[in-house]
């Protein structure tokens, strides 16, 4: 396909920017393309511009006040019922984090995933990353599976807990667009000072997002102990909850090798993160196929309109 239209680098960055959330099949606002940019030597009236530009040529196709790469409106239908629910099942995970925000060394409750990107469907889990006091990663996320497993019945659609670091370990050691994606869009429910420390540990994230604000913090949850959490926490503060987290880090690490056990090993430790500090639990290593899809995505756009992005 030949193109009259000169591809600037700010044209290339915004189709970049439209590809990636193209394998979500969600279209993107003018605002939101803006934040998600690459580029912050640009202005929202620039891009809104440069949509007009790659509209003109069928590169970029708008409907409303949505632009996607695809001329499909059913995306768009997606999108609004999509965001919709979200909104709906936001109020859900509002009230879990406020209940499990009183478990014993529960630091900072931030959703993830789709919900934080505030769309979900019908099928979709509530993601919960959880900011744990130093060295009670694995008790928390014992007790809290605990939980999960007795009162909600195992449901993943209230309450899917996958990723936990603790307070002094809060920068994340994978940087990529996706890790960056993930970070950025986190929506603190529970902690707005170690949401502070989270953000300012991961700064690193403005080299992919630098126009992405910080989320504002004014709906976020902030208590103090009640008297049965600092019971526990001081029950449970030293030897004694030393060796509760080392017992439930040595279970799930038992339970994720014999279980994943032709997962391979590279990948494992990655998908499975494990340390006193850390623990992840990703067994379908979604960021590996998110990865793949949008190097695959940016291949197939560079051969049709043969061009480099």
């Amino acid at each position: 396909m030949e193109i009259d239209l000169t591809l600037t680098p700010l044209r290339r960055s915004i189709i970049r920017t439209l590809a990636y959330y193209d394998i979500f099949f969600y279209p993107l606002t003018a605002d939101e393309i803006y934040y998600n940019l690459g580029d912050n030597h640009t202005s929202r009236e620039e891009i809104k511009s440069e949509l007009e530009s790659l509209t003109s040529v069928n590169i970029v196709y708008r409907k409303g006040e949505f632009f996607q790469l695809n001329n499909n409106d059913s995306y768009i239908h997606r999108r609004k019922t999509g965001n919709k629910l979200a909104e709906k099942r936001l109020k859900t995970a509002r009230r879990v984090s406020g209940f499990i925000s009183r478990f014993p060394f529960i630091r900072g409750i931030l959703l993830s995933g789709s919900i934080s990107k505030g769309f979900m469907e019908e099928d979709s889990d509530i993601d919960y990353f959880v900011i744990t006091h130093p060295n009670r990663v694995w008790f928390s996320r014992l007790m809290l599976m605990v939980f999960k497993k007795i009162f909600l019945f195992n449901s993943k659609k209230i309450f899917c807990i996958n990723y936990f670091i603790d307070s002094e370990n809060l920068e994340i050691q994978e940087k990529n667009i996706f890790t960056a994606t993930e970070l950025v869009t986190l929506l603190p429910t529970f902690g707005s000072n170690i949401y502070k420390e989270l953000y300012e540990k991961n700064i690193w994230v403005k080299q992919y997002f630098p126009n992405y604000p910080k989320r504002e913090i004014q709906e976020v949850l902030d208590r103090e102990n009640g008297i049965i959490k600092s019971l526990l926490e001081n029950i449970l503060g030293k030897k004694l909850g030393d060796k509760f987290d080392d017992f439930a880090m040595n279970l799930f690490d038992r339970f994720n090798k014999k279980k994943y056990k032709d997962y391979d090993k590279e990948e494992f430790k990655i998908a499975f993160k494990s340390s006193k500090k850390e623990s992840k639990h990703h067994p379908k290593f979604f960021q590996k196929k998110v990865l793949r899809e949008y190097d695959h995505k940016i291949q197939s756009i560079e051969e049709r309109l043969k061009i480099s992005l």
